[in-house]
């Protein structure tokens, strides 16, 4: 197999979050995923802020919780099956997530530390890839309610969005996509920011959820980009893309149109998700990976220092910081 092919097949699976271990050997369900203590000296908001993330440490996806006041690792869903890109509500009293529990995918809320998941999007089809809005009112996600889908492969959609207080649903008009990545919003909560690929599409576009208003804001001809950050800064937009024979991620700005690397310049990156103080990065990557398909690395905005944060054999990846004063 050609990379370019490996490459498109790495983002496909990343975009699903698929429901398989990466593991060749199955894992106890007691097992946990381990923090690389170097990583504590190194980058320092890793003393002071919190991150969820997923790992298959246990043998399938659960979302975890490093606590940073005391370095430690707790599992926030304990079930046999996936569960998947958690998103933080404003302040971090809340993520949502898509899991695999009602055999489909659906988006569930769930209050921490101890709250109960409740099943907040509720259909038959399958809902994916939840992100929550800056002023915390809404989740958008992806859903195949109203395409068809065969049942294997990529999974075509529509953008939904649903009120938080209520779960009111309702359908996003833009035209379905194919394999959906990361969603971000703009600061102001009055956009969406997402990707595109396949019919000659291939690129970044915004949606203004006022006018209904699709605009081009890259384009990407013949690469497989995604959204790589849910909290861009004000004016960017951070997404990765195809490159030779890796994948980058780099910040799109909003004013010239201009990239900026964010990413190491070698490996494969995917998703980044910035501090609260704007001054690292948690990146999803496959570079330095010890057997599994990904791990967390902190990296610095400045690009001073590049270190594993999970790098254990487990699949670790999408990882959040928590929003909050610090």
């Amino acid at each position: 197999m050609k990379n370019s092919q490996k490459i498109q097949l790495l983002v496909v699976a990343s975009a699903l979050a698929a429901g398989c271990a990466t593991s060749g050997e199955s894992a106890p369900d007691s097992a946990m995923p381990v923090l690389n203590a170097e990583a504590l000296q190194v980058c320092e908001q890793l003393q002071t802020i919190d991150f969820a993330f997923t790992s298959n440490a246990d043998g399938d996806n659960e979302i975890y919780l490093y606590q940073a006041r005391t370095a430690s690792i707790i599992k926030l869903t304990d079930n046999d099956v996936e569960d998947d890109w958690a998103t933080w509500s404003q302040g971090g009293s809340r993520i949502a997530f898509q899991s695999l529990r009602d055999e489909n995918r659906e988006i569930y809320i769930q209050a921490l530390p101890e709250g109960n998941a409740v099943n907040a999007s509720q259909n038959e089809e399958q809902d994916l890839v939840p992100s929550w809005s800056p002023n915390n009112n809404y989740i958008v996600y992806y859903s195949s309610r109203a395409v068809t889908w065969p049942g294997t492969g990529p999974i075509g959609g529509h953008l939904f969005v649903m009120r938080v207080q209520g779960s009111v649903v309702g359908r996003i008009q833009t035209e379905p996509f194919y394999s959906p990545s990361m969603l971000a919003w703009s600061s102001d909560s009055g956009s969406l920011f997402y990707s595109r690929y396949g019919a000659g599409k291939e690129g970044i576009y915004s949606l203004d959820l006022q006018t209904g208003e699709e605009t081009a804001l890259l384009a990407l001809e013949g690469k497989y980009p995604g959204i790589a950050s849910t909290n861009p800064a004000e004016g960017t937009v951070d997404y990765y893309v195809t490159v030779d024979d890796g994948v980058m991620i780099y910040q799109l700005s909003l004013a010239d149109g201009s990239s900026r690397r964010l990413s190491p310049d070698s490996g494969m990156h995917y998703y980044a998700n910035w501090s609260p103080d704007r001054k690292a990065l948690l990146v999803t990557s496959a570079q330095e990976a010890s057997g599994q398909a990904y791990d967390i690395r902190c990296v610095a905005a400045d690009g001073s220092y590049d270190v594993a944060v999970i790098n254990d054999r487990s699949d670790a990846r999408s990882a959040a910081w928590r929003p909050g004063v610090y």
